[in-house]
């Protein structure tokens, strides 16, 4: 297909068409993904997801800001909700990583869940199939506001970052099933305001009650607007990968 051999050689223009096309369900969806398998698993994916207003667009920049200073081709999956009267989506998460727009080893994808539950848009995996092939050496999916459920990410990632942020709830809601179960790293944004420590000891707290972790997800405090600890969290993924 002439569009996957200009998405090989570098061309944005093909990548955007080739997602697109997986976007939509197309027919030629299913060919496409069978020509890029073999130039895909090269990758490292990382899951951004978190609560609503939980700081994931913000924290999604400065990340990619950190990786093209050391020379890294990123791409980018913002997932938005998408509106179940009108079917429209905003889309203005590329709106928090507006400097990024013009950098040349950042491919920005924005998508609309279309009503699909999970966190996550129906075709963001093969999104990702598409942005490997492209050459990305990092793919971060930031997910829609979730709640306890939405937990498609992990199938998707390859390291998960939780965006946890002080005052979303008791004790008791952090120790609960579902979305506090698949953190590889827990992120806690506006750490600068408080109640940033309490929420860490209650993060704790639940992971103290996990029966055999192979290992234990860190928390690393960030304030995100601040570019405070952004290093430390990848430090983390680094580790974690």
């Amino acid at each position: 297909m002439e569009l996957v051999n200009k998405m090989l050689k570098g061309d944005k223009r093909a990548c955007a068409r080739l997602i697109s096309i997986v976007e939509n369900n197309l027919q030629e969806t299913e060919e496409i993904i069978k020509e890029i398998y073999k130039y895909t698993g090269k990758a490292h994916v990382i899951g951004i997801t978190g609560p609503p207003g939980a700081g994931k667009s913000t924290l999604t920049d400065k990340l990619v800001k950190l990786l093209r200073k050391k020379d890294l081709i990123v791409g980018i999956i913002a997932v938005d909700p998408t509106s179940p009267y009108t079917g429209g989506a905003i889309l203005g998460d590329r709106i928090r990583m507006n400097d990024l727009a013009l950098d040349p080893g950042v491919f920005i994808r924005s998508m609309g869940t279309r009503g699909y539950l999970g966190g996550l848009s129906k075709a963001t995996r093969n999104a990702v199939k598409i942005l490997d092939a492209f050459g990305c050496d990092f793919i971060i999916i930031e997910t829609v506001g979730v709640g306890q459920s939405e937990v498609d990410i992990v199938k998707a990632a390859d390291t998960v970052v939780m965006v946890m942020v002080p005052g979303l709830g008791d004790d008791i809601q952090s120790i609960k099933a579902g979305i506090m179960e698949i953190g590889d790293i827990f992120a806690i944004n506006k750490s600068d305001i408080f109640g940033a420590q309490r929420t860490a000891t209650e993060i704790n707290m639940m992971l103290d009650l996990g029966q055999n972790m192979v290992r234990r997800p860190p928390i690393v405090m960030v304030t995100a607007n601040q570019n405070k600890n952004i290093d430390k969290l990848y430090e983390e993924i680094e580790k974690h990968f």
